[in-house]
């Protein structure tokens, strides 16, 4: 049992309701400061021989102990120590509940190994090496950050690491270097010793200086790019099948002193490129072609499929062992082939059957088609050697055939068969002379075609019908010369006839030149006719004309006029005053008649006139007779004189003055005019 108080009030003085004097308490007191020396203490184990337990304390009863927790009387009313009076050291094996905690000063929190302390003085809050900072509810924290005594870690064990602001920078522990910035909607760069090398950009990146690499990866159709501008000048990719080097600009240089190209497995070359010495080339890693101080070499043969281009003027194709056979390019020419005994050229096909139409050998002429506006090769023209019928030992008959280009397309113009025969497809120019089908003419311009035979050979036209001339036109033969046209039949002998036909209702005429005559020696008219009159029939007499003029025709057939009226005799008098319709005047009767009723007259503009003019009614006009119409070309309306029907002779004069012929209404207006203008 420990140190206890007893009281020494056994009277009762200190009670309940009691005055309670000094000689009371005295005693009292004495004995609890004996029981509570600052030396032996006083301590209460809680049973009752030691009085009842102290569980409130305080001058308000507002500090609470019992068996299992020691309280203030009410939440937060209460402080352990002052600023001014502290506890030393608080020691806990539990749980520490705090609530709004302030410290003052430092503050350790002392872990197995290693302390977590608030440095006050520094303001910070200082983890020892190895002690960390520690995030998550996983055993294994989700996020550690710690110094291990020679590194700082931010350790993320779960889930992405995000660290979030507007712009982030890291910066060296001076902050007198930048690492990295990052911008929100711009671009995130990277420096070395504080200097700006590598930068996001809204198309990729943007580097400055060079870049290192150990090894580069990118994916199907991703593309290293080089150059300026929005096409690249260079590209790098592979496309999921092949992989491409793709130069758009200028030349694509691949250089060093020796260049191999090889398989991707190394054990087959496919190009050897050496500095100052051979390009080689190879086949299933053999060399086929190498190139020398000379030229070149090749082993094994050379297949060309489009073009073998050698281009230096003059230049040689030598060939055969000793290079007897040359091909020498001419400049703008062509080439010239040379063999050591005169040049063959043998165009050979390699068919092992040879059928009918097939082509032994061809020479084909090819142009561009410019016209087009493509790079098209168009055949212009061609030879071929073609076969007429399937070749045998003794059958093998051959056509040489000319084919020229027209549409864009080789046609047959000409073929020489195996027999000698010359077919041509159209037509043949020589100089100024076309064969066109069965036409021979002239392309000169009003030229002559001139068929002519060596010494007495004649020209033989072996066809029962000649026909000449163009269509619907004039046709004429003459004479070259002053020599005969001389028509004979038979060979010149004297049987046979010449007869002239016409065409349907045509007219047959036999026209001389100038003054000359058509002269027929014997005519033998068998039933014709001529204007309608029968001629022959065995009697000379019968149609027989003689000279007209002042000569009566006797035939009373001899001319029918238009009326139905036959002609009887040709008149000849001035005056034609004989009224006949079966007489024609003559041309000096109509003359004389026409001078002597228009006497010095003549027409043209107007009607000048040395004597009367007579008018006569014809009999048809209006019901006036007639009268006279005055109407210029351009006017719109005519003016019209016109006559009433007269009882005697009229005469009308105009006065030897110059004035106005007026209307009988005009001149009585005028006088009506001229009462009213004098009053």
């Amino acid at each position: 049992m420990g140190q206890g108080y007893t009281r020494t009030d056994t009277i009762n003085n200190i009670a309940d309701g009691n005055i309670i004097n000094a000689a009371d308490f005295d005693a009292e007191y004495d004995a609890i400061e004996s029981a509570f020396n600052s030396s032996t203490g006083h301590s209460h184990d809680g049973t009752s021989g030691e009085g009842g337990p102290v569980t409130v304390l305080g001058p308000a009863q507002d500090f609470v102990a019992s068996t299992t927790e020691i309280k203030p009387k009410s939440n937060n009313t209460l402080d352990v120590g002052t600023t001014g009076l502290k506890f030393k050291d608080l020691y806990l094996a539990g749980t520490a509940n705090l609530v709004n905690v302030t410290t003052t000063g430092d503050l350790t929190l002392t872990g197995a190994a290693n302390n977590i302390v608030f440095d006050a003085s520094d303001n910070a809050l200082e983890f020892a090496d190895n002690a960390k900072a520690a995030f998550g509810d996983a055993t294994t924290p989700d996020l550690q950050i710690y110094h291990d005594g020679t590194d700082n870690y931010i350790e993320s064990n779960a889930g992405e690491l995000y660290i979030q602001g507007d712009g982030i920078t890291l910066r060296s522990d001076t902050d007198t270097e930048t690492y990295a910035t990052m911008d929100k909607d711009g671009a995130v760069a990277l420096y070395y010793d504080n200097s700006k090398k590598f930068e996001t950009t809204d198309t990729g990146i943007a580097v400055t200086g060079s870049i290192a690499l150990d090894g580069i990866h990118l994916d199907d159709n991703e593309k290293a790019t080089f150059g300026d501008g929005d096409n690249p000048d260079l590209e790098i990719y592979h496309d999921g099948t092949d992989s491409i080097i793709e130069n758009n600009t200028g030349e694509l240089f691949i250089q060093g002193n020796n260049i191999t190209l090889r398989s991707d497995t190394d054990t087959e070359t496919f190009i050897a490129m050496d500095k100052d010495g051979a390009v080689e080339l190879y086949h299933d890693n053999a060399k086929k072609f190498d190139t020398d101080a000379d030229g070149v070499n090749v082993t094994g043969q050379i297949d060309v499929s489009t073009n073998v281009n050698l281009t230096s003027d003059g230049g040689i194709i030598k060939l055969g062992a000793d290079e007897e056979v040359t091909l020498t390019h001419e400049h703008n020419v062509g080439v010239q082939a040379k063999a050591a005994s005169g040049f063959e050229l043998n165009l050979q096909t390699g068919d092992t059957s040879v059928e009918s139409g097939n082509v032994l050998g061809k020479i084909t002429f090819n142009a561009p088609d410019e016209a087009g506006g493509t790079d098209a090769i168009l055949d212009g023209a061609a030879i071929e050697a073609v076969a007429e019928d399937t070749f045998a030992s003794d059958n093998n008959t051959t056509a040489l055939v000319f084919k020229t280009n027209t549409s864009g397309a080789a046609t047959e113009r000409m073929r020489i068969k195996g027999d000698g025969t010359i077919i041509m497809d159209t037509q043949v120019d020589i100089d100024n002379i076309t064969i066109d089908g069965n036409t021979i003419s002239s392309t000169d311009t009003n030229g002559s075609i001139v068929v002519a035979p060596n010494g007495t050979g004649d020209v033989q036209l072996d066809a029962d019908t000649v026909r000449i001339g163009d269509n619907n036109a004039n046709a004429t033969i003459t004479t070259n010369g002053t020599g005969d046209l001389i028509l004979n039949t038979n060979a010149g002998s004297s049987s046979g006839s010449i007869t002239i036909e016409d065409a349907a209702n045509g007219n047959i005429a036999l026209t001389p030149n100038g003054t000359g005559e058509v002269d027929i020696t014997k005519v033998d008219i068998d039933g014709g006719a001529i204007d309608g009159t029968i001629i022959g029939a065995n009697s000379a007499a019968a149609g027989t004309f003689v000279a007209l003029e002042g000569t009566t025709v006797t035939a009373s057939t001899s001319l029918t006029l238009a009326s139905g009226a036959t002609v009887t005799a040709i008149l000849d008098e001035d005056d034609m005053s004989t009224n006949s319709d079966t007489a024609i005047a003559t041309q000096q009767s109509i003359k004389a008649f026409v001078e002597n009723t228009i006497s010095g007259g003549s027409f043209g503009s107007g009607i000048t006139s040395g004597g009367n003019i007579t008018l006569n009614d014809d009999g048809n006009s209006s019901p006036n007779g007639f009268g006279l119409v005055f109407k210029e070309a351009s006017a719109t309306y005519t003016t019209t004189l016109n006559k009433t029907t007269p009882t005697a002779n009229r005469t009308i004069s105009l006065p030897n003055e110059t004035g106005t012929v007026s209307t009988q209404a005009f001149a009585n207006g005028a006088a009506v005019a001229l009462a009213i203008a004098l009053g």
